[in-house]
């Protein structure tokens, strides 16, 4: 008599969606950037000239915010138009031709210019020159000012304690000038909670001018960009939100 054994199995079917979503974080950059310039520019307007620890403290980190959000805008900016050309739809990317997607995205998947390894302008060369448009001068506006912003910016995040001299010292010369005077000079207006005896960087520098300026710099430089590879700014919905006072 032969046995024969059943086996019964239970296939379990389960359906499921998998879904992605790609953050963005560029317009959040910018709009922080010039919400603590408005802050900065509320507390010069309203300052009685009696001097507040406390005040002060939130001045200055008004001021650095918007100059480290500002630089963080440019790097965002750059990093998520490159990211689009391989994971996004986006309606911003399809307005370049197929050539110049396929070649950006190319590049970035072989890690160019992704990561550290590449200075954030130089990135916009870069996607400049894949698409075969003019790129910027490195010694004419708006890259020279945006240039000086990260520079600032990496100075601040990398910051090292320098003995400065007072320009009210009665040996002060011209060769006393700190370097960062010399390169933002009548670019911004100083920071008018100091004294005469402050000396320009980080003290006079650091203000809702330099705040201000940092804000404009980066969204004109990037209006730049985008002009020249015929696209529209992905923040242009976010416009009248980036006032500076």
């Amino acid at each position: 008599m032969e046995y024969v054994e059943l086996i019964k199995e239970t296939v379990h079917i389960k359906d499921s969606i998998s879904i992605k979503i790609l953050k963005y974080f560029s317009i959040q950059h910018i709009q922080s950037a010039a919400l603590f310039a408005r802050h900065a520019y509320s507390i010069e307007k309203n300052y009685d000239g009696v001097f507040s620890d406390e005040l002060f403290s939130h001045h200055s980190s008004y001021v650095t915010g918007s100059i480290l959000s500002s630089v963080f805008f440019l790097e965002a900016t750059i990093n998520e138009l490159f990211a689009d050309t391989v994971e996004s739809n986006s309606k911003i990317v399809q307005k370049l031709n197929q050539a110049t997607i396929q070649l950006m995205a190319k590049m970035w998947k072989l890690g160019v210019p992704r990561t550290a390894n590449f200075k954030i302008l130089q990135k916009y060369q870069i996607a400049l020159g894949l698409a075969q448009n003019k790129i910027f001068d490195p010694g004419a506006s708006p890259y020279q000012d945006v240039n000086l912003l990260v520079k600032l910016r990496n100075d601040l995040v990398h910051y090292e304690p320098e003995s400065v001299k007072s320009p009210s010292s009665d040996d002060f010369g011209a060769g006393d000038i700190h370097r960062y005077e010399k390169m933002l000079r009548g670019k911004f207006l100083a920071n008018p909670l100091t004294g005469q005896g402050n000396p320009f960087y980080p003290d006079k520098c650091l203000g809702h001018g330099c705040a201000e300026w940092a804000v404009n710099s980066s969204v004109k430089f990037v209006d730049a960009f985008f002009s020249r590879m015929g696209l529209v700014s992905p923040y242009d919905h976010v416009r009248d939100r980036l006032n500076t006072k």
